[in-house]
């Protein structure tokens, strides 16, 4: 049904030692929103899905700046409004949106894990790197089993997977300058 693309990842110092993989599966989906006249246009976008449950979405720059655009939410006081702002994914309808019947919206057909009884679970559209992260609010990271610093996974072994996308985009930031640097070498 996907197409997938497999990342492995070796194992982390001190953890199983069995390698394991992580799978991306890119598809196409509706990404529907306002056009310049103000009439409702919709578009088919590449995302990133995980396998069956995962609780992540990759999505191209365009739309993610499209969503932050038409955020309620989006405060210039606030200190986090430039690099993410929260959003709401809609169970029933297997969307991102801010109401059950505003727009812009996202749909994502993949199941994506419930929280509660509710249609309703609490999102984040982290807004740094290549592409853009959409992931529910305190839903669990799974085994994070990287390329990455020891140090910092023992930081973030038990967060959820919001707290994770919210470490390694501060990381990315810090990091931008020395990165800049070896890119001029």
């Amino acid at each position: 049904m996907f197409r997938s693309a497999s990342r492995p990842f070796a194992s982390l110092p001190g953890t199983r030692s069995a390698r394991a993989a992580r799978y991306f599966h890119w598809i196409t989906t509706d990404f529907i929103t306002f056009d310049a006249r103000g009439n409702l246009v919709t578009r088919e976008v590449p995302v990133v899905i995980g396998n069956l449950g995962e609780s992540y979405v990759l999505i191209e720059r365009e739309v993610g700046i499209a969503l932050r655009a038409a955020s309620p939410f989006t405060s210039a006081s606030a200190a986090s409004a430039e690099d993410r702002f929260k959003l709401t994914f809609f169970q029933d309808s297997q969307h991102f949106g801010f109401g059950s019947s505003s727009y812009p919206r996202l749909y994502v057909p993949n199941q994506m894990p419930r929280r509660t009884e509710t249609n309703r679970s609490p999102a984040t559209l982290f807004l740094d790197g290549k592409m853009h992260e959409l992931v529910l609010d305190g839903t669990p990271d799974g085994i994070i089993q990287s390329q990455i610093l020891p140090v910092l996974w023992i930081l973030i072994h038990n967060a959820d997977l919001a707290t994770f996308a919210e470490y390694a985009n501060a990381t990315a930031r810090t990091l931008a300058g020395a990165l800049t640097q070896l890119e001029d070498m």
